[in-house]
Formats: structure tokens, sequence, C-alpha cells
């Protein structure tokens, strides 16, 4: 199964249209081939995030435990942070609303004894939020790497503006 990777990085200065820091990731885009797409934080514009497709969460693992991960990767080091990243099952990287000017990322920590209830919310909440995002594609889905006993929910929803997205979530 396909898998979706989220990572965050924090940039080590510089500013995220140094042509060269666009020339590495630009660079392992091509070498691992996961269709990856990089966007910039609003809200905080030190850190990146890269979303790529991997064939499998396996694959991934493999690639971070291979000699080639240095190879790769190591260009980036003197630019990047390493914060974080997550992966969650996903069919094709045109299920997420990457067309959209500005693409929302969240992630929410849900309690076992808590998983129908916020299944129910969503579910709830899906045809609001399909409404206020059209044109653009809304993807629900869980993270596949939580640490055990955890369960953690994502969702991808693509707006207009960033105005859009804050006045939607105000109003809710």
């Amino acid at each position: 199964m396909s898998v979706l990777e989220v990572t965050q990085l924090r940039l080590r200065g510089g500013d995220v249209a140094d042509h060269t820091l666009l020339q590495n990731l630009s660079a392992v885009r091509a070498t691992l081939q996961t269709n990856s797409h990089f966007y910039s934080c609003i809200e905080d514009p030190s850190l990146l995030y890269i979303l790529g497709l991997w064939p499998s969460l396996e694959a991934h693992h493999a690639f971070l435990a291979s000699p080639a991960r240095d190879e790769v990767l190591g260009p980036q080091e003197q630019q990047l942070e390493f914060r974080w990243t997550l992966h969650m099952p996903l069919d094709a990287m045109q299920s997420l609303p990457l067309d959209a000017p500005v693409l929302a990322i969240t992630r929410l920590v849900v309690g076992h004894d808590a998983v129908d209830a916020y299944g129910q919310a969503a579910a709830k909440d899906r045809q609001p939020t399909v409404e206020a995002t059209r044109p653009f594609n809304v993807l629900h889905g869980w993270r596949c790497d939580a640490a055990p006993g955890r369960r953690e929910a994502l969702q991808f929803t693509g707006w207009e503006t960033v105005q859009a997205h804050a006045a939607f979530a105000e109003a809710r």
C-alpha cells in the first residue's frame, strides 16, 4: 500500500526562495521519484513541509536506513533541520488538494475511547468543509505509523486564500 510522507523541516537561517535550497530539494525529488511537493508555512516561514508518495512505509524506512540516504539528503543538512515525519495511506497524490493556492494540514491526536466520536464529528463536518473548499479536494486519513496506543487523524484542505481558511475555522 502506498503511503504519503509528510515531513516538517526548519530552515537553518536563509530563506525559502534560496536558489541552492530549491536546487537541493529538486534534486532529492528527482532522485527519489516520490512526486514530492514542497510548502512553506504561512504562520512560521522558517518551516517547510514536504509531501511525497512512497510505494510503502517499508520502502521509505529502507531508504532512510540505506547508504543512499546520506548521499541524497546530505546536501540539505546545512540548510534544513529535521523536525518530524509521519505517514498515512494514500492512493495517489491527486487525492490531495495540491492545486489550491493554500493547503491546510490538520493533525489531531484522538484518544482510543474517542475514535468513534471523532468519526461521527468528521462525517458531520465533511459536507460543510467540502462546500467551503470547493473546487479543491478534502482528504481525511489516519496516520499509519503512530506510536503504540496513539491514534492521529489527518485532514488536508485546499483554500483560495488564507483569509477564507481563517474565516471558516473561526465560524466553526
